[in-house]
């Protein structure tokens, strides 16, 4: 059959015999494998297998670690438990005779775990007195932003306090001071004016801020504890146990600021105004004792207390071959003029926690 040829003009293809070629194509261009759009086959199983393995080692990977953490918690929990089991061994081998205190109430607690060591009508009600400001320094602690803040003691808060004859530190009406001064203040010489002003900076009010002294309480637990003013100053309605008040001290000395304050032996208040030298004020626990040492450690601080209806107490802190132990004492000596009974009291109960070879 004789083929027939087409001519068209230059913008055209040529036709040949009844098929087309594309515009401007070679005619062997129908002759040419097609192209497929995408990934070849080989280049996207080679992706997959990467990406597989990725997966795959991730996957290892997360499965190592929780395998890791799995052991390390097992671990911790062996540890832990052999350290529970050789404390409670140390705690129970610490015979502690409170019977031998003068005071009438007192107990002995571990910082660490609160086991109740020894105990002398630990659980029954008592007048606080001036172990309240343990809990009054806590809240202030806790509830004012920023403790270096400058305070003028309030002109209004004074009157009250020299007719209730309060132990004061020594802040005058009108004086410049920080919310930290004040803690010192509250703590050390039991100044009542410092801690009716922390009261004021933190909730406007004496009454305010002992609605959060009285919540503190409520969040440790605390049953046989309710306060109604922040200085000590005797109240009916305001009690605690020796028991409880320890608590307070053993939630209050694990704050590092609290700690830092309760444990110094004196401070030395700036210059100001009312006292162009400053003015130094001592712990009421260190400033009647010349040593503080106990066998296998010492004292580290003290909150003392006395009002005629609760007697002389102090609630104190040892630490003894490296552990922190509190005891509490109230309701003794009421009738002495003694500054050191209750503290004798102190170490004496502290002295039979590491007893040396001459007293076992």
């Amino acid at each position: 059959m004789k083929k027939t040829f087409k001519k068209k003009s230059a913008m055209h293809s040529e036709v040949i015999s009844g098929f087309d070629r594309p515009q401007g194509g070679s005619r062997y261009a129908d002759k040419q494998p097609e192209r497929k759009k995408g990934i070849p086959k080989r280049q996207a199983a080679g992706r997959r297998r990467r990406r597989d393995s990725r997966l795959l080692i991730w996957l290892l990977v997360i499965l190592m670690t929780a395998a890791v953490c799995l052991a390390g918690a097992w671990i911790f929990s062996l540890w832990k438990e052999k350290q529970t089991g050789k404390t409670q061994k140390l705690l129970d081998q610490i015979q502690v005779d409170l019977t031998k205190l003068d005071s009438p109430y007192a107990i002995l607690l571990d910082d660490e775990t609160g086991t109740v060591l020894a105990s002398k009508n630990g659980d029954d009600r008592i007048y606080p007195a001036s172990m309240v400001k343990i809990m009054t320094v806590l809240t202030a602690i806790e509830t004012i932003d920023d403790l270096d803040v400058k305070i003028q003691m309030s002109y209004d808060i004074y009157d009250a306090l020299y007719e209730q004859d309060a132990s004061r530190a020594g802040f005058e009406p009108g004086e410049q001071v920080t919310a930290r001064e004040l803690l010192y203040g509250a703590l050390l010489p039991s100044g009542a004016e410092c801690c009716v002003q922390l009261a004021l900076e933190s909730a406007g009010s004496q009454e305010a801020f002992v609605e959060k002294m009285n919540a503190n309480a409520e969040k440790l637990g605390l049953t046989g504890t309710h306060f109604t003013n922040v200085t000590g100053l005797h109240n009916d309605d305001q009690y605690s146990t020796p028991h409880e008040i320890g608590k307070i001290l053993q939630a209050a000395v694990k704050n590092k600021t609290f700690y830092e304050v309760f444990t110094t032996h004196f401070y030395t208040a700036p210059a100001t105004e009312q006292h162009p030298d400053g003015f130094t004020f001592w712990s009421t626990m260190f400033k009647n004792t010349t040593d503080e040492a106990v066998n296998g450690g010492e004292i580290i601080g003290g909150k003392t207390g006395y009002t005629d209806e609760a007697g002389h107490c102090l609630a104190s802190a040892a630490k003894i071959d490296g552990r922190i132990y509190i005891l509490v004492t109230a309701g003794w000596a009421q009738d002495t003029n003694s500054a050191t009974y209750h503290i004798s009291d102190a170490f004496l109960a502290y002295n039979q926690i590491a007893p040396t070879e001459s007293m076992k």
